[in-house]
């Protein structure tokens, strides 16, 4: 068994860890100008986000839902990482989680698009206020 940890899952990691800790540059990094997230839902963060700028920006509202983010475990490849998270919300009134899976596309190190398949649509909106 090997405790070796791919770039691309480490990339992920660090970018997670930015992501906690409201560093967007260090996110800027990692993170390809092109960057394209589909975001699944019925709520207000819906849809499909495009370029950096954006996503940045979209990152930056997630501290108004009190959201939340913590990892059960990360896989990857040259290409690929899988992210199989719990991702939530804790604010006055809510307290919810939800598994949600995520595929990454990575290029040269950087994630270039995302994925995100919540195993509970309900809580998954909720978590956005919808």
């Amino acid at each position: 068994m090997t405790t070796e940890v791919h770039r691309n899952v480490a990339a992920y990691l660090r970018t997670v860890d930015a992501f906690r800790a409201g560093d967007f540059d260090v996110i800027r990094s990692l993170v390809a100008e092109d960057v394209v997230w589909h975001v699944p839902g019925g709520h207000v963060m819906a849809g499909d986000i495009h370029g950096l700028d954006a996503l940045v920006a979209w990152l930056g509202r997630l501290g108004e839902f009190g959201f939340t983010i913590r990892e059960h475990d990360v896989l990857g490849n040259d290409d690929h990482v899988v992210a199989l998270s719990y991702m939530g919300a804790k604010r006055p009134g809510m307290d919810i989680e939800t598994r949600v899976t995520s595929v990454f596309h990575y290029r040269g190190g950087r994630q270039v698009e995302r994925w995100m398949y919540p195993d509970d649509m309900a809580a998954w909106d909720a978590i956005f206020g919808g």
